[in-house]
């Protein structure tokens, strides 16, 4: 096959299938260059979910009339003139491609300066005077009508639509000091007034929620993150952005939702809008054709910094939840069985407690899982292993916190064979297991002795105790292993509990934060509020 130089409308194609991939692509590149040219207000309009016209207005410098046409070719770029400039960006754009991609794949009218240009699949067809108005107005149309190819791939109206308005969206809430409009078929969409923060996510996700939003004050950490009991069902609500640009990352995606473990149910995803600021050398921008991605220099200390910020923010917050009277004095478990819902009777550095105002009034066991109470706001029904559970495990936290663990010791060692990995795992976090309360001696080269375990495990379920918390420790996560250990450790549903063993636990759940959900996530209760019980039976009038 000969080798030859494609034809510019070729390549300027190939290049348009990388830069803009859906309508969305085109509201993106173009909100970039407003905000580059130092927009105040910003206008975006959408019809026919943006295959039809995408519009731009802003109030920026604009383009200067001489260049109007040499910003729509290739690489034509006002931000990047050397390599050295490539090591440090600090502008939204810098590849000179957007305009050259937009106006390969549609039809095209720009006005800057003065001056307007019009191109179709990336020919110009008309060069002209306009009327002199601050700013640049771009006009997008007929998107891929010369790709009908590319058009298959869009989805639905409804989708793409949505997509756009998601994008005007994103740079609201990152420039909150600015005025964004968005028109949808001629509707307006989205309007904030550059009040702040709090007032565009006002706009964005409605009042009650921003009103649930608890601010990030922590250097090189801005934004706001949702109260615990503000959640949704996917991760459309979160909006990680480095200096001022929204990107995707799992890393720091992770790094967030780790800070709401035990917060949140399994399934649910916090609100949140958090715009690191970076030095522009210390990250790579360039590394995904539509700048979604980007790639640090020191991602450890971005990831500890985001932690670092949202749980100072979540600090202040509280779980929904009801609460009881202070706990009662320490009780032996009844029957014999381990269960221990008290306190140890030696000194131990526990959870951190809340003050309770109003006291829960247990009412029974119903299917020996769940407990009822009554409470002053409705009953309340408790999963008894998931409170159980969650008290355990921030016990054994705020105890390896301290290094103070506390053990019981077998009248009969109980010995369990491992494979060779799992005893070189031994010897490495034998250190940890003795935070936990685990007291082991080798036992021959693929054996070790079970000597003493954490007070509150019974001791037939040790064995497999101490095969879960290893497992969560050669994952390298401490609160898997802490999981595994207050979950085995915890009643089981469906023991009986007495009438004093249903009492201690309502108050240890209630005297101990977060209690909302289990380690693994799972609820803990669900109150059955007296308005809607009153509804329900019509006695609401």
């Amino acid at each position: 096959m000969t080798i030859r130089r494609l034809p510019s409308q070729v390549a300027d194609a190939i290049a348009a299938g990388e830069v803009v991939e859906r309508p969305a692509s085109v509201v993106k590149e173009l909100l970039e260059n407003a905000l580059d040219a130092g927009a105040r207000r910003i206008t975006v309009e959408v019809r026919g979910a943006g295959r039809n016209l995408v519009r731009m207005v802003d109030d920026g410098s604009g383009i200067p009339a001489g260049q109007l046409a040499l910003a729509f070719q290739r690489h034509a770029t006002s931000k990047v003139g050397s390599l050295a400039d490539l090591e440090a960006i600090a502008t939204l754009g810098f590849r000179g491609e957007a305009l050259a991609s937009i106006a390969a794949v549609a039809d095209v009218e720009c006005s800057s300066s003065g001056r307007r240009i019009h191109l179709r699949a990336g020919r110009v067809i008309e060069e002209g005077v306009a009327a002199p108005a601050p700013g640049t107005v771009v006009e997008v149309r007929d998107l891929f009508a010369n790709t009908p190819a590319r058009l298959k791939f869009l989805k639905s109206e409804a989708t793409e639509t949505s997509a756009c308005l998601r994008v005007v969206q994103q740079f609201a809430l990152l420039h909150p000091g600015l005025r964004f409009r968005c028109l949808v078929d001629g509707r307006t969409a989205l309007q904030t007034e550059g009040g702040g923060l709090p007032a565009a996510l006002a706009a964005v996700h409605g009042a009650v929620a921003a009103a649930s939003m608890l601010a990030l004050e922590w250097p090189q950490v801005a934004g706001a993150v949702s109260q615990p009991r503000l959640s949704r069902g996917n991760r459309d609500g979160l909006l990680l952005a480095v200096n001022g640009r929204p990107i995707v990352s799992r890393v720091l995606g992770f790094a967030l939702e780790e800070c709401y473990r035990g917060s949140l149910e399994r399934g649910r995803h916090p609100l949140a809008v958090i715009d690191l600021t970076v030095d522009p050398a210390a990250i790579d921008v360039n590394v995904h054709p539509a700048k979604r991605e980007v790639k640090f220099r020191e991602e450890g200390a971005i990831f500890a910094a985001l932690q670092k910020a949202v749980r100072a923010a979540l600090t202040g917050s509280e779980a929904p939840r009801v609460s009881v009277a202070p706990p009662a004095p320490p009780t032996a478990a009844a029957g014999g069985r381990q269960l221990t819902l008290h306190e140890p009777a030696v000194e131990v550095v526990d959870a951190p407690r809340q003050a309770p105002s109003s006291p829960l009034r247990p009412l029974g066991q119903v299917l020996d899982g769940y407990l009822v109470a009554e409470g002053p706001d409705g009953v309340v029904l408790i999963d008894q292993h998931a409170a159980h559970e969650r008290v355990l495990f921030n016990r054994f936290r705020a105890r390896l916190e301290a290094g103070r663990p506390l053990s019981q010791a077998l009248l009969v060692p109980v010995v369990m064979e491992l494979d060779a990995a799992t005893v070189a795992l031994l010897e490495d976090r034998g250190s940890d297991l003795a935070g936990f309360g685990f007291e082991l001696e080798p036992f021959g080269p693929r054996a070790v002795r079970i000597l003493a375990g954490p007070v509150e495990t019974p001791a037939g379920r040790l064995e497999a105790t101490l095969a879960e918390v290893l497992e969560g420790l050669r994952a390298n996560s401490i609160d898997d292993a802490l999981a595994s250990l207050a979950c085995h450790s915890a009643v089981r549903f469906g023991d009986h509990l007495e009438p004093e063993e249903q009492r201690r636990l309502i108050d240890e759940l209630q005297s101990t934060t977060p209690d909302a959900t289990c380690p693994h996530g799972r609820p803990t209760r669900l109150l059955l509020d007296w308005q809607e019980l009153k509804r329900h039976f019509r006695r609401n009038y």
